[in-house]
């Protein structure tokens, strides 16, 4: 199929749908798309792939010069808010591949449509995946790789918001973890207020937890002889952002919203009962990657950051 067919040929459409419609349909992919796709490929079909709560998805089946398959995945979202997830989406996944390559899809892209109003894309390499959760060894060998990447400058956060499905990360620098946290913990309490309604009983909660509970388990990380370092964090682990790759049974991660925060910090997910990366996994994890110091204060915090 030539990339003529898979060009819009009408005018401007506005929605979501127009962009990438039902599940196993094909599609027409935009001129941006095009053109972010690496020069040497040449794209014989496209087709609505997967399922998203945010997003569209598809997966795009091209070739390489030598007539050997090279597919790509595409997710768009719409609005402010959609063009910064993509943006974010991006720039996560490719620290991720810089850092541990392989234990995520090599990002290509991310742009804004030209056919489709005010819609924005994210292009990676497919990785073909089977629908089951990795083994515990080869998920936290990676993840204890992936840690072992230390923010540049020495401070706490990312060079661009990220989200965490669609609400939106603080990743503000900071110069301790401590601030860090507080800043994020701050933000959702904002968000929350801003679409619940004020609440007193929040506010008491939250006083607490941001005057004793918080300074009390992460002010000690950085004080003593081994302070922590920001280590490079996926942002939102769970058994729903993880799979196995069918060619070689290895572990990969995606949905990714990072930042340079506590290595412990990605664990926090793994302690709800929704999750199946269970206690297994966290100790596989510590056997690569030891817990900081005060080691007692270990269970503690990990029952923070799952908050």
């Amino acid at each position: 199929m030539s990339t003529e067919i898979l060009t819009p040929t009408s005018g401007s459409r506005t929605s979501l749908e127009a962009a990438i419609p039902d599940p196993h349909t094909q599609i027409h992919l935009d001129e941006s798309v095009l053109a972010a796709l690496p020069s040497h490929v040449r794209v014989r079909s496209a087709f609505s792939h997967g399922a998203s709560l945010w997003t569209r998805t598809a997966r795009v089946d091209a070739e390489m010069a030598d007539g050997s398959p090279k597919p790509f995945f595409l997710k768009v979202a719409t609005g402010e808010r959609g063009r910064m997830m993509m943006h974010g989406e991006y720039e996560s996944m490719r620290a991720i591949v810089e850092a541990a390559p392989g234990f995520a899809p090599e990002p290509v892209a991310w742009g804004t449509y030209k056919s489709v109003e005010d819609t924005h894309f994210f292009l990676c390499e497919f990785r073909d995946m089977q629908e089951t959760i990795p083994d515990r060894h080869s998920i936290t060998s990676q993840l204890a790789k992936l840690h072992s990447a230390t923010s540049p400058d020495g401070r706490y956060g990312f060079h661009v918001t990220t989200h965490n499905g669609t609400i939106p990360q603080d990743n503000t620098w900071a110069d301790t973890w401590e601030e860090f946290f507080i800043n994020g913990y701050k933000h959702l309490l904002k968000l929350e207020k801003a679409s619940q309604g004020p609440s007193s009983e929040l506010d008491r909660l939250a006083s607490k937890m941001l005057d004793n509970v918080i300074p009390r388990l992460l002010r000690p990380l950085e004080e003593g002889p081994s302070p922590i370092k920001p280590a490079l964090q996926h942002g939102d682990l769970w058994c729903g952002n993880a799979a196995v790759e069918n060619d070689n049974d290895e572990a990969v991660v995606f949905d990714a919203c990072a930042f340079y925060g506590h290595h412990e910090y990605d664990l926090g997910n793994w302690r709800l009962s929704r999750n199946k990366f269970g206690r297994d996994y966290i100790q596989a994890y510590t056997s690569c990657f030891p817990a900081s110091t005060p080691v007692e204060d270990f269970d503690d915090r990990n029952a923070l950051y799952s908050t």
